[in-house]
């Protein structure tokens, strides 16, 4: 190749022809018939052959005759049918060069243009013929055969996509456009992208649909399902990453509809004691829908007969049914602020199992006799009927106690027992609790509540009493279980001084995690030597465990579990119990943030937790939110000072909060 030579190239996918200006060592400068000068590596020609211009010639002319050359060689490769002389080539498994088959197709010596027409024919083919060692082989029939299917199948791909990327920018840009086939399969893709971003199955797939769509948000695949309803606005996408169960399937619906209609028979009716004349009442939140406590208190000669009063679960739902795998499974009631998630469906968690007023209910009663001192002279734990007679919240307890004679002397003996309690080494973190709740226009608001209202300590204080004899009983039994303890805490924690806010986030970094064995072990923070649950059977799965092991030995019956058994279902439960905790902990910080959202811009005090490198810990006291602060090399603060911050930008779905000095 030299001076004024024509040559063929590939540039951007396209058969392009130039001619040779000059030559640069092993490169060719060449004039393309697009008006371009481009330096070639000499492997990128793909055919070359003298031309009779001169490379001094004016430059339109080259042009011109680089484009009347490309026009003809084109519509010679449009006149040449590849498929003949594959067919003739094929009967003998003939490999010729590119030249040898345009002499053959052209019938003599073929001319240049004619050999370059047959080269772009050859590399134009996608099914027919091979190139190797130079040659042009045919394929064979069934090689044939079978790059034609793929060929077609990678076409009806392309057009799935570009028929999937129209409807999805149509979507976007709210227009209308035919929905695509494969609807339900796009939808999945979107879905798994939302919720586990490039982690999703098949996300490069679906990257490819959005690229097609030039949709390159990263938040794109949600927001189209928003717009589509298949997602609302403030979906928990929590919900979804840890595959949380939020529907009933249908057969363990029906069967907890079957026990409403036909109840089974009561297994421990005989040794039910009947305490319906009792003046039993319950104590709870005013939405809440499924009571499984009630209390009861009476003056006897010796002091007073305290009565907690448990829903009998156990009594209706029995082991290995589908009710009972599908509460193991979930393990715990869920409550988020913007809805709930049961352990057992509404059908009976809200009916049947639940201590409705004026309905009698079977229960498992923790009858404790106390001195007017509120020492435990007597208790014993029965199978019962009971009949709540007055449902009340938190809020009208709280004041009913200074004018209720039952009331005031319940909450004195509670009282005391706390005191007792903590007295043996307990210590109680005094933390408030955030909660979020919406108006009915959908405002969001936030309260953050003293969890040591004298109703819900008169509450709290009975229940700890319950599980604590439950768990005294299993251990001294020897009846197995599943128990719950607390190690000493990390770090050493003063227990007598008062305390603000940044000495009760210390203290509950020190706090040792609870631990659930088969062993019974003391519960540092209660200060007691054993400890279980067994107060919410209708909420959480331990609690109905417990049950069935404390009835059955109650009743002298076989015991539901022996010590394998409980075990697995303790492995069971753990992950279900922590992912429901992460899950509450992760959507409550999702709305705290959304409700700063609406406030960006604003300033706000924070409480200085801790000093990081490079950046602060900071409380927002008012909402209970913990953010960080970067450190500039100027600013020095110490936990406990106070600081004015502004509100730069809050992404609630992501989970980004920055905020900067005021």
């Amino acid at each position: 190749m030299e001076p004024g030579y024509l040559v063929e190239f590939f540039d951007q996918r396209r058969i392009l022809c130039g001619i040779i200006l000059e030559l640069k060592g092993e490169r060719l400068h060449v004039l393309a018939q697009t008006n371009r000068e481009m330096t070639l590596a000499r492997k990128r020609v793909l055919h070359a052959c003298p031309s009779p211009l001169s490379p001094q010639l004016p430059r339109q002319q080259l042009l011109a005759h680089l484009e009347e050359t490309a026009r003809k060689r084109e519509a010679l490769k449009d006149s040449i049918r590849l498929e003949e002389i594959w067919e003739l080539l094929a009967q003998e498994a003939q490999a010729l060069s590119g030249a040898e088959m345009a002499d053959l197709w052209f019938a003599g010596e073929a001319t240049a243009d004619q050999k370059a027409a047959l080269e772009r024919a050859l590399l134009a083919d996608r099914f027919l013929f091979k190139y190797k060692d130079d040659l042009w082989a045919p394929n064979p029939p069934e090689t044939v055969a079978s790059l034609q299917e793929q060929w077609q199948r990678e076409q009806e791909r392309l057009r799935e996509m570009e028929a999937a990327a129209a409807w999805l920018r149509a979507l976007w840009d709210g227009e209308k456009a035919p929905e695509p086939q494969g609807k339900g399969q796009l939808l999945e893709l979107l879905r798994n992208m939302a919720v586990w971003g490039p982690e999703a199955p098949d996300y490069a797939q679906g990257k490819a649909y959005l690229e097609k769509a030039r949709l390159t948000a990263p938040d794109a695949p949600f927001l189209l399902l928003v717009r589509l309803g298949v997602f609302q606005e403030d979906e928990n996408l929590d919900l979804h990453r840890l595959e949380v169960p939020r529907e009933f399937p249908g057969e363990t619906r029906d069967q907890a509809l079957n026990l409403c209609r036909r109840p089974p028979p009561d297994p421990y009716v005989a040794q039910r004691l009947d305490l319906t004349a009792w003046p039993c009442f319950t104590i709870d939140g005013e939405r809440t829908r499924d009571f499984d406590d009630a209390l009861s208190l009476e003056e006897v000669p010796a002091g007073w007969r305290l009565g907690v009063h448990i829903a009998d679960v156990s009594s209706l739902v029995a082991p290995d049914t589908l009710l009972d795998q599908e509460a193991q499974e979930r393990s715990t009631s869920i409550y988020l602020p913007e809805h709930r998630l049961p352990m057992l469906p509404e059908e009976i968690s809200e009916d049947v199992l639940s201590l409705l007023a004026s309905q009698e209910r079977p229960a498992l009663s923790f009858l404790v006799t106390l001195s007017p001192a509120a020492e435990i002279l007597d208790w014993e734990i029965r199978p019962s009927r009971i009949r709540v007679q007055q449902r009340l919240t938190y809020q009208e307890v709280d004041l009913l106690l200074p004018q209720d004679p039952q009331l005031t002397n319940l909450s004195r003996l509670t009282t005391l027992l706390k005191e007792r309690r903590l007295a043996q080494g307990g210590y109680e973190l005094k933390l408030p609790e955030v909660w979020v709740a919406f108006t009915p226009q959908g405002e969001i608001q936030v309260t953050v509540e003293d969890q040591e209202t004298p109703a819900r300590s008169l509450v709290a204080e009975a229940m700890v009493l319950a599980n604590w004899l439950a768990a005294r009983f299993l251990a001294e039994q020897k009846v197995p279980a599943i128990f719950r303890s607390q190690p000493e805490p990390r770090e050493a924690i003063n227990r007598e001084e008062p305390k603000g806010l940044l000495e009760l986030y210390r203290d509950r970094r020190r706090l040792s995690r609870v631990v659930m064995d088969l062993t019974p072990q003391p519960h540092w923070g209660l200060g007691l030597a054993h400890y279980t649950l067994a107060t919410s059977p209708i909420r959480r799965y331990l609690d109905l465990v417990i049950h069935r092991q404390l009835l059955a030995h109650v009743c002298a019956a076989p015991l539901p579990y022996n010590p394998e058994e409980l075990g697995r279902i303790l492995t069971a439960i753990e992950p279900a119990m922590r992912r429901a905790g992460l899950l509450k902990t992760r959507r409550l910080r999702y709305w705290l943030l959304k409700y700063l959202a609406a406030r960006v811009g604003q300033k706000k005090e924070a409480l200085v937790l801790e000093a990081l490198p490079h950046r602060y810990r900071l409380l927002f006291a008012d909402i209970l939110l913990e953010v960080f602060l970067p450190a500039p090399a100027t600013l020095t603060l110490t936990p406990g000072d106070l600081v004015l911050v502004r509100l730069d930008r809050v992404l609630p779905r992501e989970d980004q909060i920055k905020i900067s000095l005021a």
